[in-house]
């Protein structure tokens, strides 16, 4: 009798499956797409280093560099570019914001800071700030301060101590 056996023996059945489309997998209130959206709002090849054309390899796209670096700032606080180069291989929020771009190695990130970022991050910054305000409608006008005050409970002696003297 013939085998009829036609499985694939190269078949695991652990293997992988990812949808076709990554913004399936990441849910409607990440901070990615509100991150996104507001970036999105600003020129930034205005704020990038004027150079020109070198033989070599394509450039990456620098407003998807920029991107990976502030979201990994605004997530992580401070991030060593290792780090940075690690979430653009593991999380899937960095493969949606480098839309379909190779993960940058560390090396191109940190050369990107240096010779893009260096004179501009701080006008950045401030584009930022100010999209916000007018998408929020904030009013710099006004302060409010917050006094709050909590009694700590660190030298209290009437707590677990008390029986100890």
């Amino acid at each position: 009798m013939k085998n009829l056996n036609h499985t694939n023996n190269y078949y695991k059945p652990k293997q992988l499956k990812l949808p076709l489309e990554i913004e399936k997998i990441i849910e409607i209130s990440d901070p990615v797409y509100s991150f996104c959206e507001i970036v999105d709002c600003i020129d930034l090849n205005s704020y990038f280093a004027k150079k020109g054309c070198k033989t070599g390899r394509p450039r990456y796209n620098r407003t998807n560099l920029l991107k990976i670096i502030l979201f990994s700032f605004m997530e992580n606080g401070y991030l060593s570019l290792r780090g940075i180069e690690k979430s653009c291989k593991i999380d899937i929020r960095y493969m949606w914001i480098l839309d379909d771009m190779k993960a940058p190695t560390f090396a191109t990130i940190g050369n990107f800071i240096r010779d893009d970022l260096t004179d501009s991050i701080e006008n950045i910054f401030i584009a930022i700030n100010k999209v916000i305000f007018e998408k929020d409608n904030v009013d710099l006008n006004h302060t409010y301060i917050d006094g709050t005050k909590i009694e700590a409970n660190a030298n209290n002696i009437h707590g677990y101590g008390k029986n100890l003297v």
